[in-house]
């Protein structure tokens, strides 16, 4: 029998939880209930408005909707778990010391070429993280909304490519800019620690404070943990590797975007938990 209710379903043990909004397929409104074990989903059911469970091919399809909603926060979504807002409040640390960068001479002549870079990369860094908290703000009110009205309109899918492409453009130059001056942030700190103390001691100070928020304990750990997601980010795009960054982030923006308009979901790992039976 395939309308029965949920709870026939759920396993032993399993915790349960009903998604915030539903699912309209062929002009019905679908319910999606996730159970899971130790944190990791274990189960997905789909059922009517009525609370019985609905036919397999329904449920695929609805869930095909559920992946490809989930699918344009993904990036935001392991973002957020790791970093915790500490690259918003790296940020903030940056824009307090990055002016000893700014004094020419510093640190030397032969130096102030990669220094410049690293100046560059970190003003990249602070201008995108401004827009990327915006960003993250305006899903956080698109997915309030969509709780609020139970369902996900057209409009809203709109708006979630739209900001999903942002997003993902923000971060992927952010994120190449910060590779990219991986081995002059280790040269600084070891200049620093060679050189520092023969300065002045304003410049002393300055290029300390400077020195230990780009340390491997603050934001170069927060760098590395950025520079980590390329990846996530570049999956199942073709993109090229050898253009300069400005190049490379403008023909991301325009593959994630044909990617968005044709991205379907790994059914083949989804099936397996989906419960519901066949007609």
């Amino acid at each position: 029998m395939v309308n029965k209710n949920p709870k026939v379903y759920k396993k032993m043990l399993e915790n349960n939880h009903t998604l915030p909004y539903k699912v309209r397929v062929d002009g019905n409104l679908y319910e999606v209930i996730v159970y899971s074990m130790l944190g990791k989903i274990a189960g997905i059911i789909v059922a009517n408005l009525d609370g019985l469970t609905v036919n397999r091919d329904i449920a695929e399809r609805v869930i095909i909707e559920v992946q490809k909603y989930s699918f344009y926060f993904d990036y935001l979504k392991k973002r957020t778990q790791i970093m915790k807002e500490r690259d918003s409040v790296t940020a903030e640390r940056i824009e307090g010391v990055q002016r000893i960068l700014n004094e020419k001479g510093l640190f030397g002549e032969k130096f102030q070429s990669e220094i410049d870079e690293l100046n560059l990369a970190l003003e990249v860094y602070k201008q995108q993280q401004r827009k990327l908290d915006i960003y993250q703000e305006d899903i956080a009110l698109l997915n309030e909304k969509v709780e609020a009205q139970q369902e996900i309109l057209e409009e809203d899918w709109n708006h979630a490519e739209d900001l999903s492409l942002a997003y993902a453009i923000a971060a992927y130059g952010q994120s190449l800019y910060l590779e990219k001056t991986r081995d002059t942030r280790k040269k600084m700190l070891k200049w620093t620690q060679l050189h520092g103390k023969m300065l002045p001691a304003d410049q002393r100070r300055a290029l300390s404070k400077l020195a230990f928020v780009l340390s491997e304990a603050q934001a170069g750990h927060i760098f590395e943990q950025i520079i980590s997601l390329i990846p996530m980010l570049e999956n199942d795009l073709n993109l090229n590797p050898n253009q300069d960054i400005p190049a490379r982030v403008k023909d991301y923006g325009k593959a994630y975007e044909a990617h968005c308009r044709v991205y379907e979901p790994p059914m083949d790992k989804i099936r397996p938990l989906i419960r519901n039976k066949k007609a």
